[in-house]
Order: structure tokens, then C-alpha cells, then sequence
């Protein structure tokens, strides 16, 4: 007698459910790592177990499924530090220019022809 596919025992689990979970995490993941460039993992373990002692020929078998997604590095904020410890915003060497609003000239005057 021929063992049975695993992929067929796969379709059976859960009604189905662990294939159609397992297939939307590898989407995912797939997802994150053309986002990232980086790499992830998906895993799927199978705890295997005698129903109990009495009917050997009956056991358990429950999928447990994890995603690794590659994770993207932190934001980083720039400041300037000082001597003292404080954190500032703004390079505290630059020289502040003086700006000022300047008002925008009447757009109803009619344009000048150029010859």
C-alpha cells in the first residue's frame, strides 16, 4: 500500500484551514521581503501524538504555523547634542537669517507684450 502524499494530508488538516492559512502567511511574507530586500522564514510544525493509549492506530496532528517577516529599520531623528546633555533641534553654530514675508505682486495688472 502507497503512503499518502504529504501535500494531500496538508489539504486534509483543519478541513483545509492550515493549507489556506499557510498559503495567505507565505503571501505575506513574500510581500514583506520584495518591500525590505530582506529575508523572513515561515514554519510550520506538526505535533504529532497518540489520540491515547488504548487506540494506537489513532493519533492527533496539530499545525502550528509562524511567520518571521524581515523587519525594517528604526526612523532615526537627528539633533545636536551639547556639553551639557540637552538635545537640540536646530545646529546651534548656524547663523538664523532674518527672513521676511514678502507680498506677492497684484496678479490683475495686465501682461506686458514683448516685441
Amino acid at each position: 500500500m502507497a503512503i499518502t502524499n504529504f501535500s494531500q494530508n496538508l489539504a486534509f488538516m483543519n478541513k483545509g484551514m492550515t493549507d489556506a492559512e499557510l498559503t495567505e502567511e507565505l503571501a505575506s511574507l513574500v510581500k514583506a521581503v520584495r518591500e525590505t530586500g530582506k529575508a523572513g522564514s515561515l514554519t510550520l510544525k506538526l505535533k504529532v501524538q497518540m489520540m491515547n493509549q488504548q487506540a494506537e492506530d489513532m493519533i492527533t496532528i496539530e499545525p502550528v504555523i509562524s511567520a518571521t517577516p524581515p523587519k525594517l529599520p528604526g526612523k532615526k531623528a537627528l539633533f545636536w547634542s551639547t556639553c551639557d546633555g540637552d538635545l537640540l533641534r536646530n545646529d546651534p553654530e548656524q547663523i538664523e537669517l532674518e527672513l521676511k514675508t514678502v507680498e506677492a505682486p497684484n496678479q490683475n495688472q495686465p501682461l506686458k507684450k514683448v516685441n
